[in-house]
């Protein structure tokens, strides 16, 4: 017989001072990497609980005591069993205390984790999504669970992220993007902000770059291109200059190209601003420019 069948009486209820010793095996199966008894045991505790109101709040505080150290552990060594363990306890904690805000909040926020890591089992061999979003859904998984790298290496690596990224065309950028956000949705939810700049920004280049418009100069040819000069800082950059001869010599000249710069012109001053209140967005901006100004004719 074992402590927990010891603990329970023969009605199946079990009595307020024996819940110490069902989650003191919670805790010796915790100690010994025994996951998955530790689950059965909540579980175990979970279907005895008597309607008792008392026992219920005590039980209830344990349960997050011990679903609490299941997220420390699995967040430091990012095991998902551990954070999976952890969930248990924390759908325990917040079933048995529903009106609790912050059990709902940890419970809300390690669900979320879950599901990533449980999806990016499968994310990671999808060959329709590039090796950079990959790593990308990775980095968020880590940062997500509060990752120890210094804010120097997290920056490290997430330029090397999209430094890789880079060097995917506009149409795979959008294509992973939009496989992540229909059929990865909790890899999704990490990145939810980036990925839909991302995946705006991307399109937007595509459409301009289907346009292939050609030359023409107006009043404003002497103006700074808003989004390019605030991506890059100052005027003077070579992709900035880059974008101006382009302007001026090619899209002006087609009625579709000016359409598009009347539009650009309306909405330019406002993404600017926007850009130079966000680094990554600049980031992420500066290596799509980057990548479009490679095919832009080099100014004469």
């Amino acid at each position: 017989m074992t402590w927990a069948e010891k603990a329970v009486g023969a009605d199946g209820k079990v009595d307020f001072q024996d819940f110490d010793a069902l989650f003191l095996i919670c805790i010796i199966h915790l100690r010994s990497n025994q996951l998955e008894q530790v689950t059965s045991t909540a579980e175990r505790i979970i279907s005895c609980l008597p309607a008792d109101e008392d026992v219920r709040n005590y039980v209830t505080s344990k349960f997050a005591i011990i679903g609490t150290e299941l997220i420390l552990v699995g967040a430091k060594y990012i095991n998902p069993q551990t954070l999976k363990a952890a969930l248990t306890f924390m759908e325990a904690a917040k079933r048995f205390s529903p009106g609790n805000a912050e059990i709902a909040k940890i419970h809300k926020d390690i669900s979320e984790v879950v599901s990533a890591f449980n999806q990016y089992d499968v994310l990671k061999d999808d060959y329709q999504i590039i090796h950079g979003f990959k790593r990308l859904a990775a980095f968020s998984i880590i940062n997500a669970l509060g990752a120890e790298d210094s804010a120097y290496e997290q920056d490290r690596n997430f330029k090397s992220i999209i430094e890789e990224i880079s060097n995917s065309t506009d149409s795979e950028v959008i294509a992973s993007v939009q496989r992540i956000k229909s059929k990865y949705y909790a890899n999704d939810l990490l990145n939810n902000e980036f990925f839909a700049h991302l995946e705006k920004a991307a399109m937007e280049i595509s459409r301009k770059q289907q346009y292939q418009p050609q030359y023409q100069t107006t009043n404003n040819s002497s103006d700074s291109c808003f989004v390019v000069t605030a991506t890059y800082g100052t005027p003077y950059a070579s992709e900035v200059i880059k974008y101006h001869y382009f302007r001026d010599e090619y899209l002006i000249k087609n009625i579709l190209g000016r359409k598009f710069i009347s539009h650009y012109y309306r909405v330019g001053p406002i993404a600017a601003s926007y850009i130079k209140k966000h680094p990554n967005l600049k980031k992420l901006m500066a290596f799509i420019l980057s990548n479009v100004a490679k095919y832009l004719p080099n100014p004469k």
